[in-house]
């Protein structure tokens, strides 16, 4: 038996096991000086209402893959990049945001191998005594706004290239003071489509995510081709497509700044790996299969990207043709230009609103079940409510909460009636509250200086993790400083980047709520029966041990 396991069994037969849970954190407290290949994962003691076999390793990876989509994601947003830079930051930036984010997948990985629980409960493991109830509240709003957030931008996203679709085969069939309440309604029409998904063919889950994979890899094959088969005009260079960087656009005189600018698009493609531990209650091995689905997912999402970029760099028309008509996205005018063929354009763009159908899924999935997770805990107004699992249904999903983030999702998409800036500034606030709610964890874990992680099945090893950690910290904040600067100068009430506004409005919510509620009936998670130990054998003498410790 080891020393650790010796105190705690004393206090055990001592004081009782429950209050000395209530009082000691055993594993941030008492920490062997190795792990001796001894694997401890906490558990939690939640009925299992939910499928645990809902999810394979898998499917995990391919909604991964589904959320950070760089077909959907860098097709959509590839404005701020051509703005502020052009193929340089596109192609660099995405390079050194996939290998950070990659960093990044590593060190959450940690923090859900050793409390495989949705990240709010790993927060309230991790942090110091007294200080348990407001890390998790904090972590696990920031990251229930950042999934109903992210879950919207994507789909508002998919809603405008189906305009665009629409539009490209006669510009008239949409007035420009019609364009925005088309796009809401196609909005509309596609948050309703996941959301039925989510809830009447929750069974079909599991394969739409690992079909989703095969998807995106034909995705980006068939696009590359196809642009540089039909490509009517001449090729730019491979210099031209890693190295040219022209920010004219962007009204910035300083490059590197603009440069960094550049990198919001790949930053809004590959955050979506921190929604994944939502899932934690549908995975069989959860410490094991959603740690290791996160790092690949990222890394084949860059890799992807890459592939995908690439050709487009090499066949880019001039930036005055990709922003001459503001009814079509840039990326089918890119197409459009390109390959001077109809048939081949639309085609082109299916491809990438196949990807919506995936990710539009996948993002409804992680947000409805951020929704249960924090509602089994008392987190929200009429939880029970929320967090209700019909126990005689085939497959068991929290109906409730899928409803609520798709009427979130309806309450954020009107505001784009109101203000296109209101609501790309929610889109950015969804960045900085995933960015906060991933950096809350892993700041903990440098708190404790790593002793909270003592025997994770999934590690940072050869003493790496302390970089790791570090540098994914770092980045975070980075990305969350980046994400507030406006994409372009110089700006104008209709142009100014919202995003930090949204975020503050976010907090300050978050935080009357805590004094209102959360600090009467939030609770974090509690230590579940299988780490409890039978009080009756091994008792030792607290003063032998310490001195021996």
């Amino acid at each position: 038996m080891t020393t650790s396991a010796k105190v705690k069994r004393l206090f055990q037969d001592r004081i009782g096991l429950n209050r000395a849970s209530q009082f000691i954190n055993w594993e941030r407290i008492l920490q062997d000086d190795d792990d001796e290949g001894v694997e401890e994962v906490q558990r939690f003691e939640y009925e299992q209402q939910l499928d645990r076999t809902f999810l394979s390793k898998g499917a995990i990876i391919g909604l991964g893959f589904a959320l950070m989509s760089p077909v959907l994601g860098m097709s959509t947003t590839i404005s701020i990049g051509l703005n502020n830079g052009g193929p340089l930051t596109i192609i660099v930036g995405f390079v050194v945001c996939g290998i950070a984010t990659w960093l990044c997948s590593l060190s959450l990985g940690e923090i859900v191998s050793r409390f495989p629980i949705e990240l709010h409960g790993g927060s309230a493991m991790l942090a110091p005594q007294g200080y348990q109830l407001c890390c998790s509240w904090f972590t696990g709003w920031l990251m229930l706004l950042g999934n109903w957030t992210m879950s919207t931008s994507i789909t508002f996203a998919g809603a405008q290239l189906v305009i665009s679709l629409i539009t490209m085969t006669n510009d008239r069939l949409i007035g420009e003071n019609f364009l925005m309440l088309f796009t809401v309604l196609a909005f509309y029409l596609i948050v309703t489509i996941v959301g039925l998904i989510n809830l009447k063919f929750a069974g079909f889950i599991e394969t739409v995510n690992k079909v989703c994979v095969y998807w995106i890899i034909y995705a980006v094959i068939f696009i590359d081709i196809l642009l540089l088969l039909f490509h009517s005009g001449q090729y730019r260079s491979l210099k031209y497509a890693l190295t040219h960087f022209d920010n004219s656009r962007s009204g910035y005189a300083n490059a590197a700044l603009s440069f960094m600018i550049g990198f919001q698009q790949s930053n809004f493609t590959l955050q979506g790996f921190s929604m994944l531990p939502a899932l934690a209650d549908e995975v069989k091995e959860p410490e094991r299969d959603i740690p290791k689905g996160m790092s690949t997912a990222v890394l084949t999402s860059t890799i992807a990207g890459i592939v995908f970029l690439l050709p487009i760099m090499l066949i880019l028309p001039d930036l005055e043709t990709i922003f001459s008509n503001p009814k079509l996205m840039p990326i089918v005018l890119i197409f459009t230009n390109s390959t001077h063929s109809m048939f081949v354009s639309i085609f082109l763009v299916i491809m990438i609103l196949g990807n919506l159908l995936f990710s539009g899924i996948g993002s409804m999935t992680t947000s409805s079940r951020a929704v249960y997770s924090m509602s089994r805990d008392m987190a929200l107004p009429y939880s029970q409510f929320w967090s209700y699992v019909d126990p005689s249904s085939k497959h068991k999903v929290p109906r409730n909460s899928i409803l609520l983030s798709m009427g979130i999702s309806y309450v954020l998409g009107l505001l784009a009636l109101v203000s296109t800036a209101a609501f790309n500034a929610f889109v950015g606030a969804a960045v900085l509250c995933l960015c906060s709610a991933t950096c809350i964890p892993l700041i903990l874990v440098v708190i404790s200086r790593r002793r909270a992680l003592h025997g994770s099945p999934v590690k940072v090893r050869y003493r790496l993790g302390w970089p790791v950690n570090i540098i994914s910290i770092c980045w975070l904040i980075f990305t969350m400083g980046v994400i507030c600067m406006p994409p372009k100068i110089p700006v104008t009430f209709g142009t100014m980047n919202y995003a930090f506004v949204v975020y503050l409005l976010f907090l300050s919510g978050v935080t009357a709520l805590y004094f209102r509620w959360g600090k009467y009936n939030f609770r974090t998670p509690l230590i579940g029966e299988d780490n409890k130990v039978n009080n009756s054998q091994d008792t030792v003498d607290l003063q032998e041990v310490v001195s021996t410790k």
